[in-house]
């Protein structure tokens, strides 16, 4: 049996397919639409290009010569459509909402070795000189091609956070600044390396994956830096505002991550672009705390 995956394009949920890919992959060819082939590099996989006008995607599929893999190939066999916002309705979360399409029958690969680069060996060395900890910081902004102020917590809290680590933290912070995407709130004092500057000392996706790789901390708006650090195993303390929870996004399978989040938390699935305002607001002692005890290793919630 061979199959046709129709699933998610973005970086994130890309990555969340890895384990359905790999396991249909056992049992026949795999044909799967998606901008980042990078990720399904598996023996009878093959990776056709999408139509999309986003940004990331379009930058990752151009000149990319890992689809000459498919060429020749048609695809053929039965298709499969995820959709993990149905499964939300049934309070599944997303692996779950994937598995209801394709049982996993046990198996779980999620392994994925981002490639070593030149620039980030140059700012783990940095790091490693000021005698800190490396911490990759994703600031909350907003995309034009996908506006959703919703999902972001508050700049000031990513101020209190770096304020609180700043002695024992190297900050690194990425992100896609200048190409239309912008800082939704004043830039936080305290950074010590700017790498999310679209067109100076910028980090690719690639990039950013090596440096979250060599990181010791990550913190984060929801955006692709979960299933990221899920993928890698590497800690990270992300900080909600509203759309969607982070219960969607943990699964036994993978690996913890600590969240903290507004209570009540706005469930609304609305981007925040309109009159719609979402509730963001998080105790800061309850907000350092969990944090604080996050890094220490003790239960935080």
């Amino acid at each position: 049996m061979n199959y046709i995956i129709d699933g998610y394009f973005g970086f994130g949920d890309n990555i969340w397919h890895i384990p359905f890919v790999h396991h249909l992959a056992q049992k026949g060819d795999v044909f799967i639409s998606t901008p980042f082939p990078e990720l399904f590099q598996f023996p009878n996989v093959y990776c056709l290009k999408p139509v999309t006008n986003l940004k990331l995607q379009l930058k990752n599929m151009t000149n990319n010569g890992l689809y000459s893999k498919s060429s020749g190939h048609k695809p053929n066999g039965q298709r499969i459509r995820f959709n993990y916002g149905a499964g939300f309705k049934q309070g599944l979360n997303v692996l779950q909402s994937f598995e209801a399409v394709v049982p996993l029958e046990g198996e779980f690969s999620f392994e994925f070795k981002p490639e070593r680069s030149e620039a980030v060996d140059q700012i783990s060395q940095r790091a490693k000189d000021s005698g800190k900890k490396l911490c990759v910081v994703r600031l909350p902004s907003v995309r034009k091609e996908w506006d959703n102020p919703a999902r972001n917590g508050k700049m000031e809290y990513f101020q209190l956070c770096i304020n609180a680590l700043k002695d024992r933290y190297y900050f690194v912070s990425v992100g896609d600044i200048g190409n239309q995407e912008e800082f939704d709130g004043p830039e936080p004092v305290g950074i010590d390396e700017r790498r999310d500057r679209h067109n100076v000392n910028h980090l690719g996706i690639w990039e950013v994956m090596d440096l979250i790789d060599r990181s010791d901390l990550v913190l984060s708006i929801q955006c692709n830096t979960i299933p990221i650090c899920q993928l890698l195993r590497k800690k990270a303390f992300i900080i909600y505002g509203g759309y969607v929870p982070h219960w969607p996004f943990v699964d036994h399978r993978l690996f913890p991550l600590c969240s903290i989040e507004p209570e009540p938390f706005c469930f609304c699935v609305q981007h925040g672009t309109d009159s719609h305002k979402c509730n963001k607001e998080i105790p800061e002692d309850k907000l350092l705390s969990t944090l604080e005890k996050y890094i220490a290793g003790e239960p935080w919630n």
